[in-house]
Parts: C-alpha cells; structure tokens; sequence
C-alpha cells in the first residue's frame, strides 16, 4: 500500500511540473524520486546511535 501511495505522489508531482509554464528540471525530479526510498531504506537499517564513537576500538589501535 505504500508503494502505490508513493507512485502516485510522484506521478502527481511529475505531472505537475510538466504543467508548470516555466521549465523544471525533470530528470533531477527523477532520480530524486528514484533514490528516495534507497536513502530511507539504508538510513532506516541504521542503528540508532550509529554516529556514537567507540573510543575503546580506537584506544586499541
């Protein structure tokens, strides 16, 4: 279900800037709309204190 959701807010948003009168940058438009859910999906893996430094591993070296 959410990825029909999300199809159809990116055809939406794709329509709507073929329809704008100034040029958009469609392809930009794309790939945002193409790599959005790669990002969400990794950051989404990620552990919660994944920027937290283990000064024990570093100590050891």
């Amino acid at each position: 279900m959410f990825y029909i959701f999300y199809i159809l807010i990116c055809g939406g948003a794709l329509a709507q800037a073929v329809r704008e009168s100034t040029k958009q940058p469609i392809g930009l438009l794309v790939a945002a709309m193409a790599m959005t859910p790669v990002i969400v999906s990794i950051c989404g893996g990620l552990p919660v204190d994944f920027m937290k430094v283990n000064f024990s591993k570093v100590r050891d070296d």
